[in-house]
């Protein structure tokens, strides 16, 4: 008996560990909130001709493509206005309510967790990307930052790579290798996102998109993704919590 009293002290502790755990684990939210953030960022990705381009391509943040006769050609410069002022409000707002939120679950739930990092990180990595874009580098004279590949910027999409990467900060803080194997599935999609126009495909599946939104493919395969993971990860939280009762 005086064997087993120990052993059985610590499955009780290591129990309860888990179920704390389970219960602070809240990162369904921010996967939901900027599922949807990615995507409405759709509209503000638009098209407009200039004089001595045959189309200016509004990209953001703070890029500007001039497409001339040649697809493959870019030239970065100007500021991409609409797209830019979306992201620069969406993403920090997009922080500043996951952290609300946390702080809202700690009051609910009497259970506290870490995600003040996450949020931190996330800021400096959208501060740093948006840094090293071709007009701010070029602006600024930020030459150490110059060192993106023009691939990687020339869709304007660097802020779902942000994302991404701050996912496995938050996964870290959360001790899930749900939420890590799911950040790594979302970098592929952002990098794919970032590197392809993923309208070519859904051409071929006979989804056309006007000439003035190619990249709503490029966005929404990623919003959807983000939506998608949380929602998952959210019903699995919900299912967790019934069978224990």
């Amino acid at each position: 008996m005086e064997a087993e009293e120990p052993a059985q002290l610590l499955a009780a502790a290591t129990r309860a560990a888990k179920r704390t755990r389970e219960a602070r684990r809240g990162f369904w939210f921010p996967l939901v909130l900027f599922g949807i953030i990615v995507i409405g960022a759709a509209p503000w990705y638009r098209a407009t001709t200039a004089t001595g381009c045959a189309q200016v391509v509004q990209v953001g943040p703070l890029v500007e493509i001039c497409h001339a006769h040649d697809p493959g050609f870019g030239v970065p410069g100007g500021d991409s206005g609409d797209a830019t002022l979306y992201w620069l409000i969406a993403v920090v707002l997009g922080y500043a309510v996951t952290v609300a939120f946390y702080q809202w679950r700690r009051f609910r739930t009497g259970v506290a967790g870490r995600v003040l990092p996450y949020a931190l990180a996330g800021v400096v990595l959208f501060a740093l990307a948006v840094l090293a874009t071709p007009t701010a580098t070029q602006r600024w004279s930020l030459d150490p930052l110059a060192h993106l590949p023009g691939d990687l910027v020339l869709r304007g999409l660097t802020p779902l790579l942000v994302i991404a990467l701050a996912l496995f900060v938050l996964a870290r803080l959360e001790r899930s290798l749900p939420l890590t194997a799911f950040a790594a599935l979302f970098l592929v999609v952002a990098l794919v996102s970032n590197l392809y126009d993923v309208e070519n495909q859904t051409a071929s599946l006979g989804w056309t998109t006007p000439q003035d939104s190619t990249m709503v493919p490029n966005l929404w395969l990623s919003g959807f993704t983000l939506l998608l993971g949380g929602i998952g990860f959210g019903l699995a939280v919900v299912a967790r919590s019934r069978g224990r009762r």
